[in-house]
C-alpha cells in the first residue's frame, strides 16, 4: 500500500487511549469480568495489574482477559499505592492512560473524547469527572499522557489542569462495589 503525499504529511490526529486498573486484595472485585469488557469498549488497550492472581486461568474473569487488547501484569502490592500504579502505567503504549479503580464504570463519548485528547496536546494529565458515592462528585487526574508517566515524571494537581467535559467521560463508582474497594482509595490524585 502506497500513502499519497497528503497521507504521508498528516500526522496521525487520534491519540490513542489506554485503560489502567490496579487489583489489589485478596478479594476478587465482584464484576471484574463485565468490568473489563466494558473497559475493552472504551479503550485500545486495558493493562490489568493484578496483585493477586485475581485472573489467573480458571477464574471468571480469565476469559475477559483473553481479548487481544487486554494485558494481565503480575505484581505485587507491598503496601504502596504510588508504585503498584506506575508498575501498571510503565506496561501502557498508548498514548493517554485512564486509571480507574475495580467496579467503577467509565462512561465516555470514545470519538470525542479522542478529539479533545488530540487537542491536549503533550499536557501531563486531564482532570476527570469522578462520581464517588464515598467522597461525593469531584474531579480528579486520571487521564495520564504518556510522557507523564515515565519515571521521574511528576503530575501535580496544582498546575491547573484541564478537565475533560462531563458529557465526553465521568468515571463512576456504584454503591454496591464501594465496600470491595476502601483500601484503594487515595490511588489518584484529586484535584
Amino acid at each position: 500500500m502506497t500513502l499519497t503525499p497528503e497521507e504521508t504529511a498528516m500526522p496521525s490526529t487520534r491519540p490513542s487511549l489506554a485503560a489502567c486498573l490496579v487489583l489489589q486484595g485478596t478479594s476478587t472485585p465482584p464484576a471484574l469480568e463485565a468490568d473489563l469488557r466494558d473497559l475493552v469498549r472504551v479503550a485500545d488497550e486495558v493493562v490489568v495489574y493484578d496483585t493477586a492472581d485475581h485472573v489467573a486461568p480458571g477464574t471468571p474473569a480469565f476469559a475477559a482477559t483473553l481479548h487481544p487488547a487486554v494485558t494481565v501484569v503480575s505484581g505485587f502490592w507491598a503496601d504502596d499505592r504510588e508504585r503498584a500504579k506506575q508498575a501498571a502505567l510503565a506496561h501502557v503504549e498508548a498514548d493517554w492512560a485512564l486509571c480507574v479503580l475495580p467496579g467503577e464504570k467509565v462512561h465516555a463519548d470514545t470519538e470525542e473524547l479522542r478529539r479533545v485528547l488530540g487537542e491536549a496536546g503533550d499536557a501531563p494529565a486531564l482532570a476527570v469527572r469522578v462520581d464517588d458515592v464515598v467522597r461525593g462528585t469531584h474531579r480528579s487526574a486520571r487521564l495520564l499522557h504518556k510522557d507523564s508517566v515515565r519515571p521521574g515524571a511528576v503530575c501535580r494537581p496544582a498546575d491547573g489542569l484541564a478537565e475533560v467535559p462531563s458529557r465526553l467521560l465521568t468515571v463512576e463508582q456504584p454503591v454496591a462495589t464501594t465496600a470491595s474497594v476502601p483500601r484503594q482509595r487515595g490511588v489518584f490524585d484529586r484535584v
